[in-house]
């Protein structure tokens, strides 16, 4: 009986096989068989081609906020490896080939550019931080998740209590990177426009008809407006809401730096007023969250500074590490300042604000309190490479040639007003970003530029050339530059 059903089966299963091998279109594979060899030098083909016109590129790549002037050769043979710093950079791994002792040299590196206190495990004021994953959009999602946890009352590493929790609200510029808003829709985190329009509409201190706009204005050169955040901050803190405020050391597009010192001056009145605590020190859980997107500009303003305090340069930026006590976390891009092959950054805070790990991964053997999990070994070993490689004293003399290159460029455009009345330039005061009258695609594409609306713009980094801002400047003269 068995032997009956089994064969029935096999024929029905036959049948079902017939019908969809009649159904499905017939692809022939075999178009796509090589030789291993063959394959093998095409590939090789293939990349060196890829090589070529990428490095063609490089020199004229003025648009975006990269160093393209990176040599990592002789860590190559790493290539060849897998290295995986999964988990908390200080606690022991399972995973035996990583570079977590590197990592740890890296961290404890910007901790002394951002004059953070020294690390101490389970000391609430020191300092607490990983290479990140990703770029600083995983150090900005990370800095928002733990103040929505910290606003929630979750306890953290070093607390043996959970406090009283409030809602909080998003404040950022209009001028803030994407990815702030990206972070917040991910984390349920309120924006002030969100929460203004549910729950307040047409009731907003800093426009005329009472609208909430998206992001709070910014000045001429992109930096946050200080007077119109703190009416914002003093709208809702008076209706119970704490702050998590981000503010930017280097704006995208414009390349500004939020007066960091200024807004603590103008919002710390308006909590304190409101009952909510203000105090830093290690005793207290103050009731706002300050966070310092400084992809580009955390790393480019403290050699900048080295290089005033030298008299390499005669200008500086203002204050946003954590000499200012009320900053709760800082966030920075690798490939950005430092340049490299592939994105990264630092995510730094105090260990006060670790989070908990809600688990102890059995897989890795380490409590995880980072956001990714796995982490490229690789990216700590060349960021060591890169701050290690180079002393303090050389980037504080790149940064100020950077400056130069920026003012450079500022004063030399001035120039083609001259032949093209209508052109428009702008500069911010330290900004590494120039921006311009949009010119025709041609001059666009070529010199790899990047645009919003009727500007463009050029970043001075450590790679772009007087000569290179010579030969954009000849072309932006050129009478169909607009055409």
């Amino acid at each position: 009986m068995e032997k009956i059903i089994d064969e029935k089966n096999e024929k029905i299963l036959t049948s079902i096989a017939k019908r969809f091998k009649r159904d499905l279109p017939q692809n022939d594979y075999h178009i796509f068989e090589t030789p291993d060899s063959d394959l093998t030098k095409k590939a090789h083909e293939r990349i060196q081609k890829l090589y070529r016109n990428v490095l063609s590129r490089q020199t004229l790549s003025l648009g975006y906020p990269v160093n393209q002037k990176l040599d990592y050769s002789v860590i190559s043979p790493f290539l060849n490896l897998h290295i995986n710093n999964a988990g908390d950079p200080y606690d022991a791994s399972s995973t035996l080939l990583n570079t977590r002792d590197l990592e740890q040299e890296v961290l404890d590196y910007f901790a002394n550019l951002w004059h953070a206190i020294p690390r101490s495990p389970l000391t609430p004021e020191s300092f607490w931080g990983y290479v990140l994953a990703m770029g600083s959009t995983e150090g900005n999602l990370y800095a928002m998740w733990s103040a929505r946890e910290y606003f929630k009352g979750k306890v953290s590493s070093c607390e043996q209590s959970i406090q009283r929790s409030r809602n909080p609200v998003l404040y950022f510029s209009s001028e803030s990177h994407y990815s702030i808003e990206k972070s917040a829709s991910i984390l349920g985190v309120d924006t002030f426009q969100q929460i203004g329009n549910a729950y307040f509409p047409g009731e907003c201190p800093i426009t005329e008809d009472g609208h909430w706009p998206h992001g709070v204005p910014v000045d001429e050169y992109g930096g946050v407006d200080p007077y119109l955040l703190e009416l914002l901050v003093s709208f809702f803190a008076n209706h119970g809401y704490p702050p998590i405020i981000v503010l930017n050391v280097g704006t995208t597009f414009q390349g500004a730096f939020d007066d960091v010192t200024l807004v603590w001056q103008r919002i710390a009145p308006i909590l304190k007023q409101n009952g909510f605590c203000i105090e830093t020190d290690c005793f207290s859980r103050p009731d706002f969250w300050i966070h310092i997107d400084g992809a580009l500009g955390a790393a480019y303003l403290p050699y900048l500074e080295m290089a005033y305090q030298s008299e390499l340069s005669h200008v500086k930026g203002g204050l946003f590490d954590f000499r200012l006590p009320w900053v709760n976390s800082i966030v920075m891009s690798t490939h950005k300042w430092f340049g490299s092959p592939f994105v990264s950054g630092i995510y730094m805070s105090k260990e006060k604000y670790r989070m908990a790990p809600a688990t102890l991964p059995e897989y890795i053997d380490s409590p995880d309190t980072t956001l990714s999990g796995s982490r490229n070994g690789l990216s700590a070993l060349m960021l060591w490479y890169a701050v290690f490689s180079v002393s303090s004293e050389k980037q504080a003399v790149i940064a100020a040639r950077c400056e130069k290159v920026a003012a450079y460029a500022y004063e030399c455009m001035h120039e083609i007003k001259k032949i093209h009345p209508e052109f428009r330039v702008i500069r911010g005061p330290q900004s590494l970003v120039v921006l311009f009258s949009r010119p025709c695609d041609e001059i666009f594409n070529r010199f790899q530029l990047s645009g919003r609306g009727e500007l463009a713009h050029i970043v001075a980094m450590p790679h772009v050339t007087y000569s290179a801002i010579d030969c954009l400047v000849n072309a932006l003269k050129e009478s169909d530059m607009f055409s």
